[in-house]
C-alpha cells in the first residue's frame, strides 16, 4: 500500500536533509511513497513540487521574527489547511522550529489531521530552553535526532525519539577531488586558497560583509598569492558576486551544490559564518575560524538563556574551543585578521584543529553499512505504518 509524506523545509540545511530522506524513502519503497509539501531546489531534484518558495519561511533571530509575524502566521495557517486537505500519512517537519512547531501545534489542536507528525533535527534543549522537551512531546509523534546524546532528553517525556545520525557522514570524503577542482578553476599551484562563507541567509551576508571583507583585504596585504573560494547558494549568488566584485583579490564563486564539497575541501583555511557550514568544514578537516553577528536584542536574550559555552557545533561536541569563535562585538576585522594570521603563520595551530576534527569524525559515525538517510527513511515508514 502506498504512503504519502508531507515535508516542510525552510532553509538550505533542511533542503539537503529533506532531499537525502526522499532518496532514502525511494530506495526502500520505490514509487510506493508520494511526496508533497514545501522544500528547496535539492528536494525539487528529487521530485518535490514546493507549494511556495522555501525561503519565504526562513526568518532568523528573536527580534527579526517580530516584524515578519503577520506574514508568517498567514503562511502557517495556509500550510495547516493544506495538510488537512491532502491528508498525508506522515508530516515531516525539518528543523526551523519556530515555524514548524506552530504548524504541529495547530494540527493537533484542530484535530482534523489524523496522521503522524515527525520532526527532523532535535531542538537544542541541551543548550537553552530545556522545558521545550516536555512541551513538544505533547504535539509531536516522533523526533529524529542527529546526535547520539539527544534522544534521552525527549524520551523521558514519552516522545518517540530516535538517533538517525548526521547526514555529513554520507559524504564520501575519499572521493573528493580538491586538486582537480583547483585545476578546473585555473588556480595556480602554490596559491593560498581562503574559503569565505557568508552563511545561507541574506541577513547574515549583510551583517558579516564588512568585517569579512576588511579581513580579506588585510590578509591580501600579507599574502599576494591569496585566492578566494566562496561557495554559496544560487539564491545568494548575485549578492555575493556584487560584494566580492569590489575587492582586488581573485575570487571563485561556487553556486553549484554538486561542486560544494570539492570546493570546501580545496580550501587551505576558511573564514566562515557560524552554522552548518562550519561543521561541514570541520568534518572535511579544513582549519578555520567563525564569526557571527545577530541583532543586538536577539544576542542579549540568547546571552541570558543559552547554557553552552560554545556556538560552533564541533566545539560543543568536543567540549573544547578547537575553532576560535568571534561573535557579536568580537566579530571585528581586527580580531578576525589576527586569528587568521595566527592560523596561517603557525602550522601547529592547523595541525591541532585537524587532529580534533579527526576525533569529531569518529564521534559522528554510525554502525557498518548504515546511513542516516536510510535510518531516517525506516523511521518515517515505521511511523506511517
Amino acid at each position: 500500500m502506498s504512503k504519502s509524506v508531507f515535508f516542510i523545509a525552510g532553509e538550505a540545511s533542511g533542503d539537503s536533509l529533506g532531499a537525502s530522506l526522499i532518496r532514502g524513502l525511494k530506495k526502500r519503497e520505490g514509487d510506493l511513497v508520494r511526496f508533497s509539501g514545501i522544500g528547496g531546489p535539492l528536494m525539487g531534484e528529487q521530485g518535490l513540487k514546493s507549494l511556495f518558495p522555501m525561503d519565504d519561511l526562513c526568518v532568523m533571530g528573536l527580534w527579526e521574527v517580530i516584524w515578519q509575524l503577520p506574514r508568517l502566521l498567514r503562511l502557517i495557517q495556509g500550510t495547516v489547511e493544506e495538510i488537512e486537505k491532502c491528508a498525508p500519512d506522515v508530516v515531516v517537519t525539518i528543523d526551523l522550529p519556530d515555524f514548524n512547531f506552530e504548524v504541529a501545534q495547530r494540527l493537533k489542536k484542530r484535530g482534523i489531521f489524523k496522521g503522524k507528525i515527525v520532526h527532523y533535527v532535535a531542538p537544542s534543549v541541551w543548550a537553552w530552553r530545556s522545558g521545550r522537551a516536555k512541551k513538544i512531546a505533547g504535539y509531536l509523534d516522533g523526533l529524529m535526532c542527529l546526535f547520539p546524546f539527544e534522544p534521552a532528553y525527549f524520551s523521558e517525556h514519552g516522545l518517540d525519539a530516535a538517533y538517525v545520525g548526521h547526514p555529513l557522514i554520507e559524504v564520501d570524503t575519499a572521493a573528493l577531488d580538491p586538486k582537480g577542482f583547483r585545476e578546473d578553476l585555473h588556480i595556480q599551484d602554490g596559491a593560498l586558497c581562503l574559503g569565505v562563507l557568508f552563511g545561507s541567509r541574506e541577513r547574515e551576508l549583510r551583517s558579516l560583509s564588512k568585517p569579512f571583507l576588511e579581513t580579506i583585504g588585510a590578509l591580501h596585504e600579507q599574502y599576494e598569492n591569496l585566492q578566494l573560494i566562496a561557495p554559496t547558494l544560487p539564491s545568494l549568488e548575485y549578492n555575493v558576486t556584487n560584494l566580492l566584485s569590489g575587492i582586488d583579490v581573485p575570487c571563485n564563486i561556487v553556486k553549484d551544490q554538486n561542486s560544494k564539497w570539492d570546493a570546501l575541501a580545496s580550501c587551505d583555511v576558511a573564514l566562515a559564518a557560524s552554522g552548518t557550514v562550519a561543521l561541514e568544514l570541520s568534518y572535511l578537516g579544513v582549519p578555520h575560524i567563525i564569526g557571527y553577528k545577530a541583532h543586538p536584542l536577539t544576542a542579549l536574550i540568547l546571552k541570558l538563556v543559552v547554557k553552552t559555552k560554545y556556538a560552533h557545533l564541533a566545539n560543543i561536541l568536543l567540549n573544547e574551543e578547537v575553532v576560535p569563535e568571534y561573535l557579536q562585538t568580537k566579530c571585528s576585522a581586527g580580531k578576525l585578521t589576527r586569528a587568521m594570521m595566527r592560523l596561517l603563520r603557525y602550522p601547529e595551530e592547523q595541525v591541532k584543529q585537524k587532529q580534533a576534527f579527526a576525533r569529531l569524525h569518529e564521534k559522528l559515525q554510525l554502525g557498518v553499512g548504515e546511513t542516516p538517510s536510510e535510518r531516517a527513511a525506516a523511521y518515517v515508514l515505521r511511523m506511517a505504518a
